[in-house]
């Protein structure tokens, strides 16, 4: 794959068009003050950055806000070639849902499937491998994709980046995929361990607080027993009416307990009133008048004798009365004890009755009773069952682990010249840069519990610093276009970035290895550039003639701040596209 052309809708776009004669592609921004650095993707910049948005725009990347808001009515041509035949793609930023390929509508999802097929060799069901994953190697899109020289994505998925990394160098991606799906599956059977785990009745199983066999053989006691009595279980039909019955003679018991309490209260108080006289003697009543000084005359002292008399039978009668209230109340009492002591053997026939004849929710309480525990002790058998099956299972997955680490000890060692090409040629292209410095891609089996399979890092001693971490990018960018596996891309699109920290005798060197592998090649390198970054290199070329015969020989574009006309667009426009 190499790219031809970018053109758009309006005249004061500026088209590109790609070189693949000599394979060198510089596109040159200057700006009135030197001195000023790039601003990039900002309103102050000329479009360098926002030229590898639109060519990513044209190669069916996610759809982009601001190019709806700002660029409202424009339409993007890329023209690009795959083995000899080329394709013409057209993107409009106002339905962007959909691309036509060479005149054909398709949405951006088919056409980013028609690319995948055209420029990788994808293994099926691969889903981290598409041609949206893989492409930002060749053209990185943001700032950002110059952080980490293996993922110009800035993806948070250390698989896929791993998985792309493998694939683009060569290695098998199957073992990669298979290690990630024995480790899914291992952590599928620790949540559902730990599922089990946050039932009520199983937890105290789990913190060792019971024993699963003892609490199984109590379960099956009790079920035994239950069975039994459901067995031997008597619903008596007039359960209900009975009980009834039952109830209405407790309370009648009750009240004739409390009738006869009544009696005795009553008898009591008659026996304490026969204890006490209300009799007066007439010399009692001549002692008081007596001792008042009063004299009583003969017919007052006969009255007394009468009224004695008089007293005398109202005592007699009064006993009698209290007797014979005394004497009713025993009968009555005796009637009473009768009927409570009935009523107390019928009380007692009808619970013993009832005790015999159950009632039918008793019956069914016992039955869901039953259900319960029946339940739990299946609950606990399903519990032994499980918890050995995903033993099991997790030993199996374990054994697997080990199986495919043996596999891929093995594979590394047979795949050590399809690695030594890839890392002779990074490291070198490092040594060209730093003669002292050691360098290498280095490929690891990973052992650990963990999603990867291979640990790939690329390094340079002392690559901390921004400039050799450029170079790097730069060295292993190169090294997956000239010497990587599974693609048909066929050139490098780096944005100014690359060149930012980076001393001179280092861009000088990087064009010596651009002159050395890419000029009379198939392959194209295309990168911005800030002018005043190729006059730093001007003094290192044999002459100024081979300076500018290098730089005018490569220029495809340039692209000036000195007003908007002369920027990519040709319009001055406000948009924040990454």
């Amino acid at each position: 794959m190499q790219l031809i052309s970018l053109t758009a809708n309006r005249d004061s776009f500026k088209p590109v068009v790609f070189n693949s004669a000599t394979g060198i592609n510089i596109i040159v921004a200057k700006q009135k003050n030197p001195e000023k650095s790039d601003k990039g993707d900002t309103t102050n910049g000329v479009g360098k950055s926002l030229l590898i948005a639109i060519i990513h725009f044209c190669l069916g990347s996610s759809s982009k806000k601001a190019f709806k808001d700002s660029l409202s009515g424009w339409e993007f041509t890329l023209k690009f070639r795959i083995k000899n035949l080329e394709y013409t793609s057209i993107r409009s930023t106002d339905k962007q849902s959909k691309i036509r390929l060479n005149g054909e509508e398709i949405t951006t999802r088919e056409f980013n499937g028609k690319l995948k097929k055209l420029v990788f060799e994808i293994p099926d069901d691969i889903g981290e491998l598409s041609f949206r994953s893989l492409i930002p190697f060749f053209i990185r899109p943001t700032k950002a994709s110059y952080n980490d020289e293996r993922n110009p994505k800035a993806v948070n998925k250390p698989f896929q980046v791993q998985m792309i990394n493998a694939y683009l160098l060569g290695l098998d991606v199957l073992l990669a995929q298979e290690k990630y799906h024995l480790k899914l599956e291992k952590d599928r059977i620790k949540d559902l361990v730990k599922n089990l785990k946050n039932d009520n009745y199983l937890k105290d199983f789990f913190t060792g607080k019971k024993d699963v066999s003892l609490s199984k053989q109590e379960l099956s006691d009790k079920i035994d027993q239950l069975e039994y009595n459901l067995k031997n279980f008597n619903v008596a039909e007039d359960y209900y009416d009975i009980k009834q019955q039952a109830d209405q003679l407790k309370q009648d018991i009750e009240r004739l307990h409390q009738q006869l309490e009544l009696i005795k209260i009553q008898i009591s108080n008659i026996d304490e009133s026969r204890k006490i006289s209300p009799d007066i003697e007439r010399n009692k009543i001549e002692q008081v008048y007596k001792e008042a000084s009063v004299l009583l005359q003969d017919q007052a002292i006969k009255q007394l004798a009468e009224l004695e008399k008089f007293y005398e039978h109202l005592s007699r009668n009064r006993e009698k009365r209290l007797l014979d209230q005394k004497n009713e109340l025993l009968r009555k009492a005796k009637l009473f004890e009768i009927t409570k002591h009935s009523k107390s053997a019928e009380l007692d026939g009808k619970l013993k009755y009832l005790d015999a004849h159950q009632a039918l929710d008793m019956f069914t309480k016992l039955s869901n009773n039953l259900s319960d525990l029946k339940s739990k002790k299946e609950n606990l058998e399903q519990y032994e069952e499980l918890l050995e099956s995903y033993s099991e299972e997790s030993r199996k997955i374990s054994k697997l682990q080990l199986d495919e680490s043996e596999k891929t000890a093995i594979y590394l060692k047979d795949a050590s010249e399809v690695i030594a090409r890839t890392n002779d040629f990074f490291r070198t292209l490092v040594k060209r840069f730093y003669p002292k410095a050691a360098a290498g891609i280095t490929i690891h089996n990973n052992e650990g519990e963990n999603q990867i399979r291979f640990d790939i890092d690329a390094k340079i001693e002392f690559d901390k610093s921004d400039g050799i971490s450029n170079v790097k990018t730069f060295c292993y960018d190169m090294t997956l276009l000239l010497k990587g596996y599974g693609h048909n891309v066929d050139f490098i699109f780096h944005d100014s970035r690359l060149l930012e920290g980076i001393d001179p005798r280092q861009k000088f060197d990087l064009i010596t290895i651009l002159k050395e592998y890419i000029e009379g090649s198939s392959k194209q390198y295309i990168i911005t550039v800030n002018y005043n970054q190729l006059e730093e290199i001007k003094p290192l070329f044999q002459s100024e003639d081979d300076y500018y015969k290098f730089v005018k020989e490569n220029t495809i574009l340039e692209l000036k701040d000195s007003s908007a006309s002369d920027k990519l667009l040709g319009i001055q426009v406000d948009m924040d596209y990454e």
